[in-house]
């Protein structure tokens, strides 16, 4: 860090009510929201500074389908990040990563009216909505949870999964680094996926969308991992959680097969949108001059996960994990005194967590969102103790 170099402040107190904050108007005033995965900080000055030029053009027309500036940027980060070399032709542009899930399951679903997905649980609450949006059948195998001590770790049951899959089983769903959990996934766990996909003919939709944000071990995107990977891999990748561009709404999918990338882009014909101009030129920021507010961001945001694990620890009862990547934490009142209510017991008290019902979970687990200024941590942890006094 250079002596001209900005330090920013992420303690800073942002006021997000009155700009239409889903996180932060869900609940009344009374209410600390800790839920929804976005932070409540300001972006990086480049990409404030760059939008609000183009803002203020007063010309807000459409936009290129694919931008040559962005593809260049999206392929040298791939490549400087995990010396993952690739064609721009091989990247789609997408209106968000959600979105991406479900054409995967249409493309499946047009080979096969019976076609089903196969993904771990707990799981992002969207993994289950596929189900409803397409009509694929979604096949939840869960993670085996260990516990040891106070912590809370979840490894892959690849004899659950051989158990579960069928004929009509067509792509496995994976998230990695995994949410809620916050797992980043070994290499030796990857290579055994690879493998069982490849024993299956199974499509690998690999959600990357936290890899940036990555404290413990190494992220190894999916595809890299061999040629069969890479033939079978289509891989979501967007800036919004790492840059916290949320509200932009984009992203875009890796795949380098060609014909899988035709099959994907025509299940997406004529009701996914462009992704908007905003969100292309804050990608395009984000990747060419992000990187400085990146490395400030992740040294407070592991900071504050050690905080709260020191402080959590000193709660009876209470297990959690301890993320190897994301701001998010995956907690377990199943020993305490609101077992089976945490999400309410918690809200009744003045905190709002994601309910872990909605992550094929029960109602003993919640998620915290630690993406947020050190106060509101502090208070959530005092709203906790009381909770459970």
């Amino acid at each position: 860090m250079t002596a001209s170099t900005k330090i920013y402040d992420f303690d800073e107190i942002i006021n997000r009510r009155n700009n239409n904050s889903d996180k932060w108007c869900a609940y009344s005033k009374e209410i600390l929201p800790m839920w929804i995965a976005d932070m409540d900080f300001k972006a990086a000055d480049e990409i404030v500074d760059g939008l609000t030029a183009m803002a203020q053009t007063g010309v807000y027309g459409y936009g290129k389908a694919r931008p040559d500036r962005l593809l260049e940027a999206i392929v040298y980060r791939l490549q400087r990040l995990y010396n993952w070399t690739i064609a721009k032709e091989s990247i789609v542009m997408l209106p968000s990563l959600v979105s991406g899930f479900n054409i995967a399951a249409n493309l499946a679903l047009r080979d096969n009216p019976n076609a089903e997905y196969l993904f771990h649980t707990p799981a992002y609450p969207p993994f289950f909505a596929i189900e409803k949006n397409v009509g694929s059948k979604g096949i939840a195998v869960p993670l085996i949870e260990k516990v040891e001590g106070n912590t809370l770790r979840y490894e892959i049951d690849f004899d659950k999964m051989e158990a579960s899959i069928t004929d009509n089983t067509k792509i496995f769903m994976l998230c990695n680094p995994q949410n809620p959990s916050g797992r980043v996934f070994t290499k030796a766990e990857l290579l055994a996926l690879e493998a069982f996909a490849e024993k299956h003919n199974l499509i690998v939709l690999s959600d990357e969308i936290h890899a940036e944000l990555l404290w413990e071990g190494e992220h190894i995107p999916y595809a890299t991992l061999s040629e069969q990977a890479k033939a079978q891999t289509i891989t979501l990748i967007s800036a919004s959680k790492t840059f916290n561009l949320p509200g932009l709404s984009g992203g875009f999918a890796i795949i380098e097969n060609p014909e899988l990338r035709e099959a994907y882009e025509k299940a997406m014909m004529g009701f996914i949108p462009r992704m908007n101009v905003f969100a292309m030129k804050g990608t395009e920021l984000a990747f060419d001059y992000g990187d400085e507010w990146l490395s400030q961001l992740k040294t407070y945001l592991i900071a504050n996960r050690d905080y709260l694990v020191a402080e959590l620890s000193k709660i009876e009862g209470l297990k959690f994990t301890v993320p190897e990547a994301t701001f998010l934490m995956w907690l377990d009142f199943s020993e305490t005194a609101i077992k089976g209510k945490a999400y309410q017991a918690l809200l009744d008290h003045g905190l709002a967590l994601n309910d872990g019902n909605t992550f094929g979970a029960d109602g003993n687990y919640a998620r915290i969102n630690f993406g947020t200024s050190r106060v509101h941590i502090e208070k959530a942890v005092e709203i906790i103790r009381e909770t459970l006094a």
